[in-house]
């Protein structure tokens, strides 16, 4: 039952703003100006949604994840972590479909693969819906893009023969061929090597405290430079037997680019809480909320998120 406690994943991502056109340069021009050091890590679901999965499943079983977030900001922080008025809201729709294969015997090794898509608008208006992310309708400054971004090789180990509770899973991501006019919008591509340390603590019967460290590197390519994550998160969750539990979560991401030598210019941190239900043995879902609560050169993003999980045999 143990094994089934906790399908977590983190949200949290960066994106920037590019002007359009010579009449448009007085509204988008000044935020590309202002967010100019955004530019070169925006990128896929994957620095900030790690959709990770903590449980190796048996020889021949598959385990199917669907992941959606919801991530919407009308304000950001600047250098000095100060709230300021983003002047149009910015949303994004990241979803993760994910398929994890059982390889061994004993369950030490598991492989899998991701798809990732992503839904972005940003809207010249501040106070419009986040929901409007699904109206691929834009008039003026606005601008709107979908695609599938990203597809995923992964590889999840149990490192330590005996101890079920210390997981560690590595992927290599690639871009897919999304138009540039699309990268505007949704981030540019970027081929990255994400390594996730897990970590399930029990500290009652009923208590269970999930720790995560991300590392994560983005290669330079020619529009964008390297990049480097390093997210930690804790998730504090209680089992009310035998189906419900409540969590609740802290995530800090500090972010670097490297132009000329590498720089610590940007991070956030969210705080958040959720619920998760297990059905049956074969199929679980939860959801969260989060919201940034400090930063430096991010967006203020507030996340909404939902995930199901189901096993094969």
């Amino acid at each position: 039952m143990k094994a089934f406690i906790l399908t977590i994943f983190i949200l949290c991502i960066s994106h920037s703003i590019l002007a359009q056109e010579k009449d448009t340069i007085t509204h988008y021009g000044q935020l590309e100006e202002k967010y100019q050091r955004l530019k070169d890590s925006v990128s896929r679901l994957s620095p900030f949604i790690p959709a990770v999965s903590s449980v190796l499943v048996n020889y021949k079983q598959i385990e199917l994840n669907f992941f959606a977030s919801i991530i919407s900001a009308n304000n950001f922080r600047d250098d000095d972590g100060h709230l300021g008025d983003l002047n149009g809201r910015q949303t994004y729709l990241y979803q993760t479909l994910q398929a994890t294969f059982g390889t061994t015997k004993r369950a030490r090794f598991n492989v899998g693969f991701d798809v990732n898509m992503v839904m972005g608008r940003i809207d010249q208006d501040r106070t419009s819906s986040m929901f409007k992310v699904f109206d691929s309708g834009v008039e003026g400054n606005s601008r709107y893009a979908r695609a599938i971004t990203s597809l995923a090789a992964r590889l999840r180990w149990r490192p330590l023969r005996r101890n079920y509770n210390f997981t560690i899973q590595g992927s290599f991501i690639f871009p897919t061929n999304v138009s540039n006019e699309k990268q505007q919008v949704l981030g540019y591509k970027q081929t990255f090597l994400a390594l996730q340390f897990l970590y399930n603590q029990p500290l009652s019967e009923r208590l269970f405290l999930f720790s995560q460290l991300g590392l994560q590197y983005g290669f330079k390519r020619a529009n964008v430079s390297d990049v480097f994550f390093s997210p930690i998160s804790l998730y504090l969750s209680y089992l009310i037997p035998r189906k419900t539990i409540p969590f609740i979560l802290f995530n800090y991401i500090p972010m670097f680019s490297k132009y000329d030598s590498w720089t610590y210019s940007r991070y956030t941190m969210q705080v958040g809480g959720g619920l998760q239900y297990q059905f049956n043995r074969r199929l679980l879902a939860n959801a969260y909320y989060a919201n940034n609560i400090k930063g430096k050169n991010y967006p203020d993003f507030n996340t909404y998120s939902l995930s199901v999980r189901y096993v094969l045999n």
